[in-house]
């Protein structure tokens, strides 16, 4: 009777991992639709006169790559699927999905880790919000491996900000053009700034976007980090990138630890 108990509540427990049901999930959804309503912005047409506060390389940046009539955004969604992520230097590699809301009012971002490790359920939460950042991990549904939070702006929020006119358009976001094909970018809240260079090819398309210092859980230290876009595609009338990278510009030399082929972006 013990063996067929012990038996029993390790099944329940497998079948318990296996179903879609997760408190992760539901947490992040539940903070999506909340943010979803409190950030909810008007409809409008992005025009050339929209972009006109702009520097000269993001005007040229927007144009050219199709934005001109499109509708504003109230949130810019990325989606990523089976992503390669690394663990760290000499760590294991997951397969991972990777979806980020950037909210367009308040430079909020919520994104959600969902993966395996040697087959047990593991999820995560990333948040930046009011000048704060937060990573947050789950194994097996329930047993929390980490809870870090950080007086900073996400770095990852400010290099996607030229996925969508509204994004690039805040008011917390500043710009000082550098030359032709490059363009300093840095945004404030609550006293936390953060600060990187986007880069761009003759054609304007943002091909990476670089920040000095940015801190690393890993090593606990602050270390040169770069978002790497590339293999544009035009979808919906707009030039896009579908893949990425994120990079530890390590002194040692350059590690990627986030390396996606398949990059969706949409827009709510």
């Amino acid at each position: 009777m013990i063996l067929i108990s012990i038996l029993l509540v390790v099944g329940g427990i497998i079948i318990y991992l296996m179903i879609p049901y997760s408190p992760v999930k539901k947490e992040y959804w539940n903070n999506i639709k909340k943010f979803s309503e409190e950030y909810r912005l008007p409809k409008d047409k992005i025009t050339e006169d929209d972009l006109k506060i702009l520097p000269e390389v993001l005007q040229k940046y927007f144009i050219k790559n199709g934005y001109i009539g499109i509708e504003s955004a109230s949130a810019v969604i990325f989606n990523f699927k089976d992503v390669d992520f690394s663990m760290g230097v000499g760590k294991p590699t997951l397969k991972i999905d990777y979806m980020a809301y950037d909210f367009v009012k308040e430079p909020t971002r919520l994104a959600l880790i969902d993966s395996k490790m040697y087959g047990i359920p593991f999820q995560g939460i990333d948040m930046c919000k009011d000048g704060r950042g937060s990573m947050k991990g789950v194994v097996a549904k329930h047993i929390t491996l980490f809870n870090n939070s950080f007086d900073i702006i996400d770095s990852a929020y400010l290099s996607e900000c030229l996925m969508h006119p509204s994004l690039a358009l805040q008011e917390k976001i500043k710009y000082k053009q550098i030359d032709e094909y490059s363009v300093e970018a840095t945004i404030e809240k609550n006293g936390a700034e953060t600060s990187g260079i986007f880069y761009f090819n003759k054609n304007y398309e943002m091909t990476s976007f670089v920040v000095d210092k940015r801190l690393c859980a890993e090593t606990n230290t602050y270390e040169k980090w770069s978002a790497i876009a590339m293999d544009y595609k035009v979808i919906n009338g707009i030039n896009v990138p579908t893949k990425f990278q994120a990079v530890w510009n390590y002194s040692s030399g350059d590690f990627i630890y986030f390396n996606s082929t398949d990059m969706k972006i949409s827009y709510q």
